[in-house]
C-alpha cells in the first residue's frame, strides 16, 4: 500500500478549503495530483512489477481517484469516498451551494476541468472497475453528480460498477464504507489481468 500525500495538505502546505476564495486551489490540486500519477506509477512499478493496482480516495481524494483511474490505465480498480466522477457538474452544484461566483479566470478552469472531466471519458474504463460510497446526508460534496456518473457508468457491460449511499451520514468516511471497499478490493484485484 502506498498513500502520497497530495499538494496543498499536510506537510505540502495545506489551505483553507472551506474558504470561497480557494475554490479555484480545490481544483488544481486534483489536476497537480493527477500529474504526479506518473511518477507514483514508476516508483510502483519498480518495487512491484505485478502486483495488480488500485486507487482510492475520500473527498478531494476520490475526485484525484477517479481522474488516475480514468486517465492512467495501470489500475485495475478505483475506489471513490465521498467523491464525484463527472467534475463539471459538481463544479456546478459546489459553486451553487457555496454561493461562488465565477472568477475572471473562470473559462480557464472551466476549460482544464472539462478536458479532464472522468464523464467525457468512461470508454477508458472498459475492462477495469469502479466502486462509489457516498454519505446519503453528505453537506460538503453533492452526491447527486456522483449517482449521475455512477449510473453512466451502469450502462457499459465492460465497465463493473457499484454505486451505494449510506442514509444518514455526512462527509465521513466509517468502519462500514472501509469494509465494503476492502471487499471490492479484495475481488477487483483476484481477478487475474487480461
Amino acid at each position: 500500500m502506498l498513500i502520497p500525500e497530495a499538494v496543498n495538505h499536510g506537510e505540502r502546505g495545506p489551505i483553507d478549503y472551506n474558504s470561497p476564495a480557494s475554490y479555484g486551489e480545490f481544483w488544481q490540486t486534483i489536476f497537480q495530483n493527477i500529474r504526479e500519477a506518473p511518477s507514483i506509477i514508476k516508483y510502483i512499478r519498480k518495487w512491484r512489477r505485478h502486483v495488480p493496482c488500485a486507487v482510492m480516495g475520500h473527498s478531494m481524494g476520490a475526485f484525484t481517484a477517479l481522474g488516475v483511474m480514468t486517465h492512467y490505465t495501470e489500475f485495475r480498480t478505483a475506489v471513490a469516498l465521498n467523491g464525484s466522477g463527472w467534475w463539471d457538474e459538481s463544479d456546478r452544484r459546489f459553486r451553487a451551494a457555496l454561493h461562488i461566483e465565477k472568477p475572471r479566470s473562470y473559462r480557464v478552469l472551466a476549460m482544464q476541468i472539462q478536458a479532464m472531466d472522468p464523464y467525457a471519458y468512461t470508454h477508458k474504463l472498459v475492462g477495469r472497475s469502479v466502486l462509489a460510497l457516498n454519505g446519503g446526508a453528505d453537506d460538503v460534496v453533492d452526491n447527486k453528480a456522483q449517482e449521475l456518473y455512477m449510473e453512466k457508468l451502469a450502462k457499459d457491460s465492460q465497465v463493473i460498477s457499484r454505486y451505494g449511499t449510506y442514509d444518514g451520514l455526512g462527509h465521513f468516511v466509517t468502519t462500514n464504507m472501509m469494509g465494503d471497499a476492502v471487499q471490492w478490493l479484495d475481488e477487483a484485484l483476484a481477478v487475474p489481468v487480461k
